[in-house]
């Protein structure tokens, strides 16, 4: 499935939009957090449409890999958005047994996700409660009045981009993204979360493709992330992103852009920088290193008399 006209496509199928359906291969914030993060080949790569050029090799132990908090995330994403990966649930205990891992294999290759039944008597659960959650919060309207799975996809001066919303609100004045995990989502932490798994640039992506595709919404929008433990007891928090973090977003989506530009058009994808460097010491390490050692590893001070009195005599 190719497109040939920006738009906003809902009910996209999912294979092909990440196989990348665009004239051009096209950048989206997932190959934007690379190029970010790591380099212009890592981000190559990564991508569907350019890892031949690179010299890529096929990931043959895919099929192998069953990672708990994936598969429950997996599921749990498709149950509360209504669209997503199909799973196929696997009624045996773990993957330990030959037919076991036929099964599972079989799955991947069909291009669905496994789940163990418990794991997704876990991810019911999951959703259930999350729904709960939502419905006595301030933000009762998540994943409401929209649709899941829209894709965006737009051109600016012959790049093109695209990015996959989770929940769009009919209005397109609200995103929700559904984020899982098997860490902590408290209020305290989540903001290293935020930065971590690069939410600004998500948002500042998603941002950007509104603006292009329907500018009228433009500076009125809030972007909203659903972060929910999948351990019981299946906390929630709803954050949504402020001036001063899209702010921040937009700043690297770019720098990111140029560095896209740039390498599509000269067809060269480097990797990390060929000469010698200098690493600055990380301040909050070297803040932990020099109260250990003035506290573990230095003798103290000897300790002077005690005056006793200020008399003289």
């Amino acid at each position: 499935m190719m497109i040939d006209k920006p738009g906003i496509y809902r009910e996209f199928d999912g294979e092909a939009y990440f196989a990348d359906p665009c004239p051009r291969a096209s950048l989206s914030q997932s190959i934007a957090k690379i190029l970010i993060d790591r380099s212009p080949l890592h981000a190559a790569m990564a991508h569907p449409r350019l890892r031949e050029a690179v010299g890529a090799l096929n990931d043959d132990d895919d099929a192998e890999k069953y990672v708990k908090a994936q598969a429950i995330g997996n599921a749990a994403h498709k149950l509360m958005l209504g669209r997503g990966k199909d799973v196929d649930v696997i009624d045996l205990p773990d993957f330990k047994t030959k037919a076991a891992r036929e099964l599972r294999d079989a799955a991947s290759m069909a291009g669905r996700v496994p789940i163990l039944t418990k794991h997704m008597i876990d991810a019911t659960d999951m959703v259930e409660s999350g729904r709960s959650q939502i419905k006595s919060h301030e933000a009762a309207d998540c994943f409401q009045n929209g649709d899941g799975e829209v894709a965006l996809i737009w051109q600016e001066k012959g790049i093109w981009f695209r990015c996959l919303v989770d929940w769009l609100h009919h209005d397109l004045l609200t995103v929700d993204d559904y984020k899982t995990g098997a860490v902590s989502v408290a209020p305290h932490v989540v903001g290293y979360r935020m930065v971590d798994q690069g939410w600004d640039i998500q948002a500042a992506m998603i941002e950007r493709g509104l603006d292009a595709l329907h500018p009228q919404t433009a500076g009125r929008r809030r972007y909203r992330f659903i972060a929910q433990e999948n351990d019981d007891p299946y906390a929630l928090t709803v954050c949504q992103l402020s001036e001063s973090v899209m702010t921040m977003g937009r700043k690297k989506l770019q720098a990111a852009v140029d560095v896209w530009t740039r390498c599509l058009d000269r067809g060269e994808w480097p990797g990390y920088i060929n000469r010698v460097i200098s690493p600055e010491y990380p301040g909050f390490k070297e803040n932990q290193w020099l109260e250990r050692e003035v506290n573990e590893f230095s003798e103290p001070a000897p300790r002077r008399p005690k005056l006793e009195s200020l008399m003289g005599g």
